[in-house]
């Protein structure tokens, strides 16, 4: 595999640049629909707003978040009622306004994606806590996590604590029953066709294995310490035999969406299902992705050809080097190498929404390596690294920006170490990596900021002066729901 690192490397780096194929430039924002703000759910209430102003927003594409991937959905059904938006809990949903406020955004020049994921749609609390919060040794980020909640004993991590709260904090109030994994379709013939494609093209130290028994909503017992816990998500598509990416692409055809958004967070997978004994490979998880990325893909081409892909990826997504654990550190990389029509597919032509790169949530905790190089420490540098790792990698990506306080390191327990997208931090990022980039987007359009951190509008008019100077929209607002 080195070899072929190697030879990637050299062959990739020549591909990289600007190319008469490149996507239209884009500024994307996230809005997060199952928002509260004061006790109150706004997520509607912002959209609409964002839709009455589409004319002048400083964006031109909104990526509304997030959908469950064990979601539910029959065309032509019109209702919300089992994809996990969680929005509205009455009459369809929400399916109507939402509807109609992506009509009027796209009339106002700002086009729509739905993004399926989400960091709650990614985690399996068990897995994660044992094999990435706790794989690792009790001298890792999060294992304080453990301490606090477990008293240190990953034994005493379970149903009643949430498994030591490593997915969410007890301040976000949330229950088992807000997480999910994306799950395996054996009975659909679309997901067996992805799966035919990965298994023929594998080139990774292990041929694929998957895993249909990990299925939401049932008891699974962990062969490795023999405990028995509960697939989170929504079994609803296994009762009905339903495939949930294909019911995500006929969601988005009848909400008249221009696109879908692939953001897959699984950490708990690389973790688990890792290969070697350290620095180790994560195959399975390059395997798994893909898989997901082939289905939506071949869903788009028989249901919505025109329809636009794009993907959240990781900061290290891009970076072929040894993998420590922890995070999905090279698995873009992977992809690229042994099934580059996939990543094509999302950087080139008619369907391409770009590979979309979460350059945010780090730190600078040397106590952790948390610097990819000696001196490579501040948020512009780092952002500026992991770029060129995917540039190096000859994958075009784009830059991602967090409005307000990061959610790692923990604002709670690591204050000092994190990150924030301060205006000086913008700036750098914007002359040093922006440039290079067709495309970049931030998380969220309403996300609450401070004093010193930029605001979303501020990030938005800079990310969009750079990609489309004398655009008038560049001068625009995000309006103030309140």
């Amino acid at each position: 595999v080195a070899v072929a690192v190697a030879v990637a490397i050299a062959c990739f780096a020549c591909a990289a640049g600007v190319s008469a194929q490149d996507p239209p430039k884009f500024v994307a924002g996230y809005i997060l629909m199952s928002a509260a703000r004061n006790g109150e759910a706004v997520g509607l209430k912002e959209l609409d707003m964002l839709a009455q102003n589409a004319a002048t927003l400083p964006v031109t594409r909104l990526v509304i978040g997030f959908f469950d991937p064990t979601m539910t959905y029959i065309k032509g059904s019109n209702t919300l009622s089992g994809v996990g938006l969680n929005a509205s809990t009455t009459g369809d949903y929400g399916f109507a306004q939402v509807k109609q406020s992506i009509s009027t955004l796209q009339e106002g020049g700002v086009e729509v994606f739905l993004s399926l994921g989400g960091w709650n749609y990614n985690c399996f609390p068990y897995i994660y806590m044992r094999y990435s919060v706790g794989g690792y040794g009790k001298h890792t980020p999060n294992y304080w996590k453990i301490d606090q909640f477990g008293g240190g004993d990953m034994n005493n991590c379970n149903e009643t604590n949430q498994y030591c709260y490593v997915c969410e904090p007890p301040s976000e109030g949330t229950t088992l029953n807000d997480f999910a994994i994306f799950p395996e379709v054996p009975f659909s013939d679309v997901w067996s066709e992805a799966v035919q494609f990965v298994e023929s093209g594998a080139k990774g130290n292990q041929t694929p294995h998957w895993h249909a028994d990990m299925s939401p909503g049932m008891q699974w017992t962990d062969p490795k310490t023999g405990i028995s816990v509960t697939i989170p998500g929504n079994d609803a598509y296994l009762k009905q035999h339903r495939d949930p990416y294909g019911d995500f692409v006929d969601l988005a055809s009848d909400l008249g969406c221009d696109g879908v958004d692939l953001d897959y967070e699984e950490f708990w997978h690389a973790d688990y299902f890792k290969f070697g004994q350290g620095p180790w490979w994560l195959p399975q998880t390059v395997y798994k992705y893909t898989a997901i990325a082939k289905t939506l893909m071949l869903h788009i081409q028989s249901k919505n050809p025109s329809m636009k892909l794009s993907t959240a990826a990781s900061a290290v997504g891009g970076w072929g080097t040894s993998w420590w654990g922890g995070n999905l550190k090279g698995t873009w990389y992977f992809t690229n190498l042994w099934y580059p029509s996939v990543i094509k597919f999302m950087t080139e032509g008619m369907n391409a929404g770009g590979i979309n790169v979460m350059t945010y949530d780090l730190s600078d905790n040397p106590e952790f390596h948390e610097c990819p190089e000696a001196g490579i420490c501040s948020l512009s540098q780092q952002v500026q690294f992991y770029m060129k790792t995917y540039s190096t990698a000859g994958i075009k990506a784009n830059v991602g920006y967090e409005i307000g306080t990061p959610a790692y390191p923990s604002p709670e327990h690591d204050p000092s170490h994190q990150l924030p997208l301060s205006p000086t931090e913008l700036k750098s990022i914007i002359t040093q990596s922006q440039p290079q980039s067709t495309g970049g987007f931030f998380w969220e359009m309403f996300k609450p900021s401070n004093s010193s951190q930029v605001s979303p509008t501020e990030c938005a008019q800079s990310i969009c002066n750079v990609l489309l100077p004398g655009n008038s929209r560049c001068s625009g607002t995000i309006p103030n729901v309140n």
